[in-house]
């Protein structure tokens, strides 16, 4: 019985040592807005944050913010997640903000993943 136990105890770490973060996950997503913007040719985009709140096993909803030419950006987020497969739907149209009521500046600096033109 215990021997039954303690081989159920492992299979329970080993599955949840394999599921990513939610920073892996908040990278990917980042990662996948990048292919798409390049997929469209759109230049001049920074992604500033991804920020995504875990709803369910496969559901997680937040907020990702750019710097574009004609400002800063937040879009909502929900992201669905299937086995290793990530994607991404932008809820409504993105909602320009002065960075005031941001966590971010809009003077943050360009981090090496934006896109320039």
């Amino acid at each position: 019985m215990i021997r039954v136990l303690l081989v159920a105890l492992a299979s329970v770490f080993v599955l949840n040592s394999c599921e990513k973060s939610s920073a892996e996950i908040e990278s990917e997503v980042r990662d996948l807005w990048l292919q798409n913007l390049q997929k469209e040719h759109v230049t001049g985009v920074n992604v500033l944050d991804v920020s995504l709140v875990q709803k369910s096993d496969s559901l997680y909803t937040g907020v990702l913010k750019t710097k574009e030419p004609e400002g800063t950006f937040l879009y909502n987020l929900e992201v669905t997640r299937a086995g290793d497969q990530l994607s991404y739907e932008v809820i409504g149209d993105g909602i320009q903000t002065d960075g005031r009521n941001t966590h971010e500046p809009d003077d943050q600096p360009v981090e090496s993943d934006s896109l320039h033109q």
